[in-house]
């Protein structure tokens, strides 16, 4: 079974396929999700490629590759789910997977815009995905020098192993979850606006 719901402000869309055995995916109403002006022109230049660092404002010396983990407590299985993030647009992006019950954080990694990365291995339990777009890593290579916009989505992808075992065949189902990051001014499920507390918080 294949789903598709698309999500994006007034001029950013992500758009995920969630592609699992068996259940379903409701895509709720959502409020409106209101920008500022500033935040406006930021979004527009991040996604041109036109943000720039302040100069006196420390930056990350090493930008690490996309994909890898730069905080949380996840650990990857030998076997597990996969999740497939792609950043069409809108500049480098942080993004995080939340566990949706607690809002701890289980991985957060970079990605460069127009690189998609795949995280195999990822255990049960129900993720909560967000996404930040800035200008630069800060020295501590984990977060931004400054969030331009933070967003997450409306509500959690539950991922569950399922066995089935019967007279013939004991076969394991895991489920795959993709996310593409793209530029719009189109928008039909929005996403939720959030601030850069709670997008870095660990």
């Amino acid at each position: 079974m294949a789903q598709q719901r698309t999500c994006r402000g007034s001029r950013l869309r992500l758009a995920f396929f969630l592609i699992a055995t068996g259940g379903s995916l409701s895509v709720p109403s959502f409020a409106a999700d209101p920008v500022g002006r500033r935040e406006a022109i930021d979004a527009a230049d991040a996604a041109a490629g036109l943000l720039k660092p302040d100069p006196n404002v420390p930056v990350c010396a090493t930008p690490p590759a996309s994909g890898e983990q730069l905080t949380g407590d996840m650990k990857l299985l030998g076997e597990g789910h996969s999740m497939q993030i792609s950043n069409g647009g809108g500049g480098d992006a942080l993004v995080n997977i939340r566990h949706a019950d607690t809002r701890k954080l289980a991985s957060r990694f970079y990605l460069r815009s127009g690189e998609r990365v795949t995280i195999e291995g990822v255990p049960d339990g129900s993720y909560l995905l967000q996404y930040a777009f800035g200008p630069a890593l800060a020295a501590d290579c984990k977060t931004f020098t400054r969030i331009i916009r933070a967003r997450e989505m409306p509500e959690p992808d539950q991922l569950k192993t399922q066995v089935i075992d019967d007279d013939e065949h004991t076969e394991v189902k895991h489920g795959t979850v993709s996310y593409e990051l793209s530029v719009s001014e189109d928008a039909n499920v929005k996403p939720v606006k959030i601030d850069a507390a709670a997008f870095n918080a660990e």
